[in-house]
């Protein structure tokens, strides 16, 4: 078993909103990287450069469990990790420069390649980015509950990173729809936009990146370090192994591993489709599709800031509980008007008023029921501390990430499944899609992610930390580390 240290050493910084900001701004390079992939990297490859979608779908899936693989790796070598910048930040510093030019490449592949060559070029620039993204997402994820441990103020530092992360998103996803792929330079159905359109993402992650990793920096003295034995010795490769499965011991694990994994499915076939949705199944123009993308950056905003006192009245498992039958209900209905023709047609006013309401209500329960996710995961590492006298965030989540990126390739191929199920055509000019192919598109999409939420909400039901047990789990490890 791996012993944590800690030195003695004056009092911490304290970790003000300067901290808090830029900690969170980091994540915006996983944002743009979320949304560009889930948003445009289908329809990219399908509709402009000619790849059939399930193809397409089968490259992200063959990189998901790649990139599932390498999380938990990348997580345990992080917490044995001894470094004079830590166990974390050598890991954030050094994928910085990697993500911009593997972002820059993906949407860039030489036209002459033939489709063979045009799927594993994806392939290699895929396996790029995912890699290079785990080596700053992970570690910084993983310095959350150190740098914060409060129950309260913990969903706080989560949400400041959640809402980065989703604003990032938006923006960058404005951004895409009002210059760098508006219909003055061919749309997202043309080629000609997106070398602007990867330069600018690019250029955003890495300075996202850096900043964030320079502002938490000064706390590397104050953080866990691992024994000068970790990491050589007690099995090796044995020993990750052991320790990955025992995290499944622990029942708060197996919920927040388990409701992590769903969620990725839905949330994967979801954005997969968004597009497809947005631009066939509602008729919607791109301006529009701006238009929504706005609300969702102000949703993001107002769900941040009213999260924080919410947050302090309510036990976590029971807001979020509330948070997703809330998002599952506003989320189902505008689908399932629509297939009963009890919505106005598509291009009038009024559809959009509603799609508009239904994208705010959505942007502000996700980035509540994020942030309430997040911070749930973080009070079980103190569980599993108490139980094993390990300290191992980046395990944690790693496995998390492990699992959720793993079944996300499964959302991601549901996605390109649904699409080939339903012969959705290729190179489809919006309106021209028959009326019972996007009817069998909203049906099985909404059935799938209707059953899989309600697993979740079962799940989070049995979640076994509330604050008077986590406050409990601090005294304990507080009260072991006393001379």
């Amino acid at each position: 078993m791996t012993e944590i240290v800690t030195p003695v050493l004056g009092p911490r910084p304290a970790v003000g909103w300067p901290t808090l900001v830029f900690y969170g701004l980091g994540a915006c390079s996983t944002g743009i990287k979320m949304r560009a992939l889930s948003s445009f990297l289908l329809i990219y490859y399908n509709q402009v450069l000619g790849l059939r979608p399930t193809t397409v779908a089968l490259a992200i899936s063959i990189i998901t469990v790649f990139d599932a693989i390498v999380d938990p790796i990348t997580g345990y070598i992080s917490d044995n990790t001894r470094s004079r910048l830590g166990r974390r930040h050598p890991f954030m510093y050094a994928s910085a420069l990697p993500i911009g030019l593997s972002f820059l490449m993906l949407w860039n592949p030489p036209a002459w390649m033939s489709s063979d060559g045009l799927f594993f070029y994806l392939l290699g620039c895929l396996m790029a980015l995912r890699l290079f993204d785990t080596f700053f997402e992970l570690p910084s994820i993983a310095l959350a509950p150190e740098l914060v441990a409060e129950y309260h103020r913990r969903t706080l530092i989560v949400s400041m990173r959640i809402f980065f992360r989703t604003f990032a998103g938006a923006l960058f996803t404005i951004a895409a729809f009002q210059i760098f792929l508006s219909p003055e330079h061919g749309g997202v159905t043309d080629r000609s936009g997106y070398l602007s359109f990867a330069i600018a993402g690019s250029t955003a992650m890495v300075v996202s990146i850096l900043l964030s990793s320079a502002a938490t920096q000064r706390y590397i003295p104050w953080l866990r370090k691992p024994a000068p034995s970790a990491g050589r010795s007690g099995g090796g490769g044995g020993r990750f192994f052991r320790d990955v499965l025992g995290l499944f011991k622990e029942p708060a694990a197996r919920v927040m591993l388990g409701a992590g994994m769903l969620v990725a499915v839905v949330s994967g076939a979801r954005t997969g489709l968004d597009l497809y949705f947005g631009l066939y199944f509602w008729g919607l123009a791109q301006g529009q599709l701006a238009v929504l993308a706005s609300l969702t950056a102000v949703a993001t905003l107002v769900g941040a800031v009213i999260l924080q006192p919410i947050a302090k009245r309510m036990d976590k498992r029971s807001g979020l509980i509330t948070i997703y039958t809330l998002a599952m209900i506003t989320g189902a209905l505008p689908i399932l008007l629509r297939l009963f023709n009890l919505l106005p047609a598509n291009g009038r006013p009024a559809l959009f008023t509603i799609l508009a309401v239904e994208i705010v209500i959505q942007g502000v329960l996700y980035v509540m029921s994020a942030s309430i996710m997040n911070s749930m995961l973080s009070d079980v590492v103190e569980e599993l501390e108490v139980k094993t006298g390990k300290r191992s965030e980046g395990l944690l989540f790693s496995a998390d990430a492990f699992f959720s990126k793993a079944v996300s390739g499964l959302g991601v191929l549901i996605s390109g499944g649904v699409l080939w199920l339903v012969a959705f055509p290729s190179k489809a000019a919006p309106g021209s899609v028959p009326m019972d192919t996007l009817w069998r598109l909203g049906a099985v999409y909404l059935l799938v992610s209707l059953l899989l939420m309600i697993v979740v909400l079962l799940l989070i039901r049995r979640f076994p930390i509330d604050r008077a047990r986590h406050d409990r789990n601090l005294e304990l490890i507080a009260g072991s580390k006393e001379p």
